[in-house]
């Protein structure tokens, strides 16, 4: 869970002009899924590992946070030296959805967001369709997305490629200038920022520096998210 910063404390800029619609990530965003996957993934891939390549959590949720999957398992073949097994991938979707299933919470305040929000909002995010909508399911967020959800497995281009918010600025009729993005991750915000999409970092205070040298404004409670917008 992010740590959040106290109510009021907003960052250095204290506000963004109004956007005509808010794109939000899913993973690390909307719910807080990243450092449950990750973990999964990290403790799956370790299985193959000798004590000296051996993955640190710490280090690889961060590393690997808001990438493709398979780009991930291709780097951890080469740090392993081993090629992992053709099925790897489902099973580690797996046994992912099970602990989302168990774990999976949403951020603390997003409800009261899109509650509040009185423009256009939707979630983009480098996650497939099915597990976008799972995780929403779970944490009971879906009917606030049902149909304002993109992929980028649905267009075959994933983060910090920008096209998945191009997509959804083009399906909402709204001009890029106009747009506001909500990341977690480097990778998203390399996107949003190469879309010249405005791009809120939304993370603990000790992943600020990081998400500002990305190209985003930090901020650490999503409950601030509509004072900041406003």
């Amino acid at each position: 869970m992010y740590q959040s910063a106290a109510i009021g404390e907003l960052p250095d800029q204290a506000a963004v002009s109004l956007p005509k619609l808010v794109i939000f990530d899913c993973d690390g965003v909307l719910v807080q899924s990243e450092e449950i996957s990750l973990s999964v993934l990290i403790s799956l891939l370790n299985v193959y590992a000798t004590h000296e390549t051996l993955l640190d959590a710490q280090y690889f949720i961060e590393h690997f946070r808001g990438r493709k999957i398979a780009e991930c398992l291709r780097e951890a073949e080469q740090l392993l030296n081993v090629r992992l097994p053709s099925q790897f991938e489902h099973d580690f979707r797996e046994h992912a959805l099970l602990a989302l299933t168990r774990e999976l919470k949403a951020t603390d305040g997003i409800v009261d967001v899109l509650k509040g929000l009185n423009i256009p909002y939707c979630v983009a995010s480098s996650a497939p369709r099915h597990k976008i909508e799972h995780c929403l399911r779970l944490t009971g967020l879906l009917p606030y997305f049902e149909t304002r959800i993109f992929s980028c497995y649905e267009l075959g281009r994933w983060k910090p490629d920008p096209l998945v918010f191009l997509t959804a600025c083009q399906a909402h009729g709204v001009a890029v200038g106009d747009a506001l993005v909500i990341e977690d991750s480097v990778t998203g915000i390399q996107a949003a920022v190469a879309a010249n999409i405005r791009v809120l970092g939304f993370g603990p205070l000790e992943r600020h520096g990081k998400l500002a040298e990305a190209g985003a404004l930090p901020f650490a409670d999503m409950r601030q998210l509509l004072t900041i917008i406003h």
